[in-house]
């Protein structure tokens, strides 16, 4: 019986303990690439709190983050526009990124995410989150093509936009 209450002692204290992060600020990044320079478009909430259990046995504490396309920030009227064209804000007014399961490891996390934008879902399962001193920050590349998306072209090809994109999602707390 002692050695039964030891090792349910022991399993107890070695299982990562539930607790409950509280979100104070989410901002997603998206970045890229032309022939003539870098774009950075941005999304970005602060002071709304959400809470997403960490470690959560029962896997149903999901953070969800739903982006008005046209809350995207690109630095002026043209790229905002562009953007927005780009990724279809007529016909797809709204992409959604979600935080499911996260776990702690060791000083960093994992989680399940899921982007949705341009009518495509997309999921990463085991999608890593460093810890830093703004909260989580994760890094994610994307190509035009996994959204069923070309890169844009402008004036008759002379401005090309690369094929890779970079999605950041900084959870701050």
């Amino acid at each position: 019986m002692s050695v039964f209450l030891l090792i349910l002692i022991g399993i107890l204290v070695m299982s990562p303990q539930e607790k409950d992060l509280v979100i104070t600020q989410k901002t997603i990044t998206v970045s890229g690439q032309t022939s003539i320079g870098a774009f950075n478009c941005s999304f970005s909430r602060n002071g709304m709190k959400d809470t997403i259990s960490l470690n959560s046995q029962i896997n149903n504490s999901v953070l969800n983050i739903n982006i008005p396309v046209s809350d995207f920030a690109c630095g002026n009227f043209i790229l905002n526009r562009d953007f927005r064209k780009t990724i279809k804000a007529e016909e797809f007014p709204t992409c959604e990124v979600k935080v499911a399961n996260l776990r702690k490891n060791r000083n960093d996390y994992t989680c399940r995410l899921t982007v949705s934008i341009v009518g495509k879902t997309l999921e990463f399962d085991n999608f890593y989150l460093k810890h830093t001193k703004d909260g989580l920050e994760g890094n994610l590349s994307l190509a035009f093509s996994d959204l069923a998306l070309e890169a844009p072209k402008k004036m008759g090809g002379l401005i090309k936009v690369e094929e890779q994109l970079d999605l950041q999602i900084v959870l701050g707390f």
